[in-house]
């Protein structure tokens, strides 16, 4: 999964690069000869996973998470499954799920508690690998949308660009910050959902271990 979203994010990133080149400071490049720009190219797809690694991953979870949702830590959609989010869902029968996990919990930590164990136990369900995997793309291109406002205005400027380059750069990168926001929203409410009706529409039953035999000595 984090191989895979990584993918994506350097994807998202060398686009990121080719846009600010030749469409909002595509002074830099002109004049260019092959050689550099073929330098550049490789030294992009070098360079460019270690850049995006460290953007999102100096970041905690929780920090990465309110980023996104704009609410103070730890508030997130677990914290409003069995109030807002369950009740909302037209594929989540209610009475069914009660029925099936027990007492559905009103306190936002506790509904967050509870969410998490029924999560684990349906973790490698289709539905819910699918939207887990896009919360954490989205999740993690908006953190590093977000750091782009202001590293790649910063990097025009220092390299001369022309003025109206760097706020060009920024309001690009503002853009795509509300637009990966808005879809790792999405995507995280969906995750929530996606769990509360694999629930409600059976029974869930965690396997017990199995003693492990130890060897004769």
């Amino acid at each position: 999964m984090k191989s895979l979203n990584m993918t994506w994010l350097v994807l998202l990133a060398v686009a990121d690069v080719l846009a600010v080149l030749f469409f909002v400071a595509p002074e830099l490049i002109k004049g260019a000869s092959f050689t550099e720009i073929g330098i550049a190219r490789v030294l992009t797809t070098t360079v460019m996973p270690v850049v995006v690694l460290l953007i999102v991953n100096v970041l905690p979870h929780n920090v990465k998470s309110s980023l996104v949702y704009w609410k103070p830590l730890g508030v997130l959609p677990g914290t409003e499954a069995f109030t807002k989010y369950g009740p909302a869902d037209p594929r989540i029968d209610m009475a069914a799920l009660k029925k099936n996990v027990g007492t559905l919990p009103t306190d936002p930590t506790e509904q967050n508690s509870k969410w998490y164990k029924l999560y684990k136990q349906v973790a490698n369900e289709p539905e819910v690998a699918e939207a887990h995997k896009l919360f954490l793309m989205y999740r993690d291109m908006a953190v590093m949308s977000l750091a782009l406002v202001v590293l790649v205005p910063l990097a025009l400027l220092v390299v001369g660009a022309a003025s109206p380059a760097p706020w060009l750069a920024a309001g690009l990168f503002v853009l795509q910050y509300l637009m990966t926001a808005l879809g790792a929203r999405w995507s995280g409410i969906r995750f929530v959902c996606n769990v509360l009706a694999v629930h409600s529409a059976r029974k869930v039953t965690t396997p017990k271990a199995t003693a492990t035999k130890q060897p004769a000595t």
